[in-house]
């Protein structure tokens, strides 16, 4: 277990830019305090990983006793008690439960809470701030942290559907939702190119390759960034069909898809026809 010394000099490490952040953490562990009932609680993404500025929120994972819904009105109280609130967000998340915070003084937590027995150990990268009985002692892998064997081909797929549905809502004059399908597109490419890179947590895309220094991202991904208009649109589509073919191939070099040929043919039809 983290002793309270070693978890308070590490907040006061944080420095001066992290003051409201530092804040938040010394409140909310003054708030959990010795009630047993609260047995973890787990910082981890930029803060943990030493990559926090000013404007970084706190990703936090709180572990309660018991295997009911989480004390839903005890957590908002708590949250709501680290200082003026600007709103509170709270919902079903992922098999668990989530508090969005924005407080005034611009410090934002984002908090999933779980029954304390379902976490093996603690996320690479994270900080145990609070481990009443040692359970966040080892690490583990989450599932996320890796590519599943089948998310390659239901991304590239995605992605190839989405630029079929360009084709489709551009014919109609739909532009907005056109856009919205060139974006759908550009997170899966972004996916893929993650799992070529070899980064932690793939399904993050375009977040986990900007964590990553050592990863770069795919050439010509600026160009898939269209504005509202049918030319720029389609420029941006076609443009994005090469990145996506090209992270396809990126994360396993015999991914690919019927579908590329068959969508790129149509923004072939689409060009020759303005």
């Amino acid at each position: 277990m983290p002793t309270v010394d070693g978890v308070q000099q590490w907040i006061a490490a944080l420095g001066p830019e992290l003051r409201v952040q530092a804040g938040l953490l010394r409140g909310l562990l003054g708030a959990l305090g010795d009630d047993n009932r609260w047995e973890w609680l787990e910082l981890g993404c930029s803060v943990a990983a030493g990559r926090g500025d000013e404007l970084s929120d706190l990703d936090l994972g709180l572990g309660y006793l018991g295997t009911g819904e989480p004390p839903l009105d005890e957590v908002g109280a708590i949250l709501r008690g680290l200082g003026p609130v600007v709103d509170v967000y709270d919902s079903p998340w992922d098999d668990r439960y989530r508090w969005w915070v924005q407080y005034a003084n611009g410090g934002q937590i984002d908090l999933v809470a779980m029954p304390a027995e379902a976490r093996p150990g603690r996320a690479p990268g994270s900080v145990a701030l609070l481990d009443r009985r040692g359970r966040l002692a080892t690490e583990f892998r989450p599932r996320k942290l890796d590519v599943q064997p089948d998310e390659p081909r239901r991304w590239l797929l995605d992605g190839w559907e989405a630029l079929s549905n360009v084709v489709k809502y551009v014919r109609r004059g739909a532009l907005f939702e056109a856009i919205e399908q060139v974006s759908r597109a550009r997170t899966r490419a972004l996916q893929l190119w993650a799992t070529g890179e070899a980064v932690a947590y793939p399904s993050f895309g375009l977040t986990s390759l900007l964590d990553d220094a050592s990863a770069t991202l795919p050439a010509g991904i600026e160009t898939t960034y269209p504005i509202v208009d049918r030319t720029s649109i389609l420029v941006a589509a076609r443009s994005l069909a090469g990145v996506l073919a090209n992270a396809g191939r990126h994360a396993s070099a015999d991914l690919d898809t019927p579908l590329r040929v068959y969508v790129t043919e149509r923004f072939d039809e689409l060009a020759d026809r303005d």
